[in-house]
C-alpha cells in the first residue's frame, strides 16, 4: 500500500475509517472462501484461512477502537501495513484489491480517484 493510500486513509474521519474497515471486514469473508473445500465443511487451504483470520482479527479491533475514539488504537500507517499484506504475494495483492473495493463501497468513489498508485 503506497504512502498515498496511507495518507488518504488518515485524512478520513474516525467514522469514515470505521466504515471503510467494516466494508473491508466483509471483503475478507469473501477472500476466506478461497480456502474452503467446495461442498464440504473442510478447508482446502487452512493456511490461507488462518492468515485472513488474523487480518480480520486486527481489522475488527481497529473498527471498535475507532468507534470508541480509543487513543491506544493501531496507528493508521501500521493498520494500513496490516491491510496491505506482507509484500508481493498473491494474498497481499488480493488484500489490497479488497481494500480498494471496500473503500469504494464505504466512501462512494474509488480509492484511486483520491490517491493514485
Amino acid at each position: 500500500m503506497t504512502s498515498n493510500f496511507k495518507r488518504a486513509f488518515s485524512a478520513l474521519t474516525e467514522q469514515q475509517q470505521a466504515l471503510v474497515l467494516a466494508a473491508f471486514a466483509f471483503e475478507l469473508t469473501i477472500l476466506a472462501r478461497d480456502g474452503y473445500e467446495a461442498g464440504t465443511e473442510e478447508l482446502s487451504d487452512p493456511q490461507l484461512v488462518r492468515r485472513i483470520n488474523e487480518v480480520q482479527h486486527r481489522v475488527s479491533i481497529a473498527i471498535v477502537s475507532r468507534l470508541k475514539n480509543d487513543p491506544g488504537r493501531y496507528p493508521d500507517d501500521v493498520l494500513m501495513d496490516i491491510v496491505a499484506g506482507s509484500g508481493a504475494d498473491k494474498l497481499s495483492a488480493q488484500l489490497r484489491s479488497s481494500f480498494c473495493r471496500a473503500w469504494d463501497t464505504a466512501i462512494g468513489r474509488p480509492l484511486e480517484a483520491i490517491s493514485p498508485k
